[in-house]
């Protein structure tokens, strides 16, 4: 395993904890707590990964990870890889006795299967309606906990295949409490999976692709794209900067950037154009959103928002006050989403109009990863330090990203297990 990887591993460990960290308090998560009749000592706080030999915690923290929508996202996955795999790999870690390199390198291998399975899979699975954050990303943390437990090549077959029996999600939940679900339960159900098949718990060896297994059944049997052989899949993750979905992030800095470079009030344009591609329209085009949650899946209504000066960042934007707030909406019923081919999947094409007849024009494409990692890494401890007020004092979380910046030298987890858990 090359120390590239195992150091994109400690940026998405960092992210993915303060992600989940901040997503403790939202209502999803508030209600598995009370449903499992799980009561922490405090708050602000993850479960230990030791409650219920940890399938509990990868349930509650995996949900708590996606429950804000801004954990990271992989194009060769076609989903949110970091937030199935990680807590699938810390309550397994946790039970092994892992190292922290050990940790670091199940992440990796973990990302590594969702992009195999997404790559040759993934854009079929995606087009029909499937959620692959909760379904190749049960693979994916089928595959860290198998790592993390040391499973034989044959055990290691079982874990998949039953991973490809318990592997589901829909998009059709995208703006509802059960998309973060989605995430928890594969988490849970990846690590139900090594663990299974550590005891001797047997599958289909090939459940995957084989006749009527999880490519045949969920995947139209479409192999997408050529394979990535030059760079780790977690190479190539996407880190969020906006709370909302990614595939809105350009059209959101192309706003930005236009509004930076000619300040109009919302009253002064007389419409926005906005140009993305077709996969956009089943995923983040909510026309009229009723709640916070929907917001995150509304170019619309982003777009009002960025205009009205709104810090998309910032978690606290994201009501269902502000869903319905009349200038918001008076500006989103003005903006015109269209949907054409692109040379990126995930760029944007914004043009602002004034009511002068003046037109102003920016293409943005996040799609592309960042190899500047120093400056990731930065750029992550910044918005780590905004979101997790609530849950760290300053220190804490500079012992905290100090210790995951150094995890691979640390021949035990339990620094980080006792500054991320109650």
């Amino acid at each position: 395993m090359p120390e590239l990887a195992r150091e994109c591993a400690t940026h998405a460990l960092l992210d993915w904890t303060c992600v989940a960290l901040a997503g403790m308090s939202e209502p999803a998560v508030q209600i598995l707590l009370q449903v499992h009749a799980v009561q922490l000592p405090g708050a602000g706080k993850l479960p230990p990964f030791d409650l219920q030999q940890g399938m509990l915690s990868a349930l509650i923290s995996g949900t708590a990870g996606h429950a804000l929508d801004y954990d990271d996202v992989n194009s060769r996955m076609h989903g949110h890889p970091s937030v199935p795999v990680i807590p699938a790999a810390l309550a397994a870690a946790r039970s092994a006795q892992a190292t922290g390199r050990e940790l670091l390198d199940a992440i990796v291998v973990g990302h590594e299967v969702e992009a195999l399975i997404g790559e040759q899979y993934g854009g079929a699975h995606y087009r029909t309606g499937f959620h692959a954050t909760g379904t190749i990303g049960t693979f994916g943390a089928a595959a860290a906990a198998a790592r993390l437990l040391r499973l034989n090549p044959q055990q290691t077959r079982n874990a998949l295949g039953l991973a490809a029996a318990q592997a589901a999600g829909l998009k059709s939940m995208f703006g509802t409490m059960t998309k973060p679900l989605h995430a928890g339960k594969a988490a849970m159900n990846g690590l139900l999976s090594a663990r299974l098949a550590l005891v001797g718990f047997t599958a289909d060896e090939d459940a995957i692709e084989g006749i009527q297994g999880f490519v045949e059944t969920q995947c139209q049997g479409t192999r997408d794209e050529p394979l990535v052989t030059d760079r780790w899949a977690i190479q190539d993750t996407l880190y969020k900067y906006h709370a909302s979905c990614y595939l809105t992030h350009s059209s959101i800095e192309a706003l930005k950037a236009i509004r930076r470079d000619t300040p109009l009030s919302p009253e002064a344009i007389a419409h926005i154009d906005i140009h993305v591609a077709p996969g956009h329209d089943r995923v983040c085009n909510i026309p009229e959103p009723a709640t916070g949650l929907e917001i995150k899946f509304s170019l619309r209504h982003l777009a009002a928002m960025v205009i009205h000066g709104m810090d998309t960042a910032d978690l606290g934007i994201y009501t269902d006050a502000n869903a319905t707030e009349a200038g918001l909406v008076h500006l989103r019923e003005r903006v015109r989403v269209h949907f054409k081919t692109l040379d990126s999947q995930k760029g944007s094409r914004v043009i602002v109009t004034d009511r002068s007849g003046i037109a102003h024009e920016r293409y943005v494409d996040v799609g592309i990863p960042n190899d500047d990692l120093r400056m990731q890494w930065q750029s992550l401890q910044s918005k780590g330090r905004a979101i997790t007020r609530q849950s760290l004092a300053p220190h804490q979380f500079e012992a905290l990203a100090g210790l995951i910046a150094s995890l691979g030298q640390q021949t035990d987890l339990l620094s980080l297990y006792e500054a991320i858990t109650l």
